[in-house]
């Protein structure tokens, strides 16, 4: 990218991807997933009315601190939509993943004591 991102623009469409591909690891990662869902999911157009707003009045703090990519990436409702299922796919996997794993590790039953052991 030639031209340096601005605070007020929209981020373009490969950045959103990654900060939204990075947030939902980072809330399953922490098993957050249904917080950050339920957050998201009734906060949606307050998040993003107070992203513009806090955009306008706090930009320069917020590329300070780096965090206005993120503040930016809420200000549109259509990726908190993206984001909410971005974590969806995520715990999705996560949860086949521990279901293969535990398919795999599956305990061993005995059918009687073990040939040391002495029956009572």
């Amino acid at each position: 990218m030639t031209v340096e991102w601005q605070h007020w623009e929209d981020l373009p469409p490969e950045k959103e991807e990654e900060i939204i591909d990075r947030l939902a690891r980072a809330f399953v990662k922490r098993g957050l997933g249904l917080m950050g869902r339920m957050l998201l999911e009734s906060g949606g157009p307050l998040t993003s009315m107070f992203a513009e707003f806090y955009m306008g009045i706090y930009g320069p703090f917020f590329d300070f601190l780096e965090v206005d990519e993120y503040v930016a990436l809420l200000r549109n409702k259509r990726n908190l939509k993206k984001l909410v299922k971005r974590i969806n796919e995520l715990e999705d996997e996560k949860e086949r993943a521990e279901k293969e794993r535990k398919g795999k590790k599956a305990p061993k039953e005995s059918a009687g004591p073990e040939p040391d052991e002495k029956a009572p």
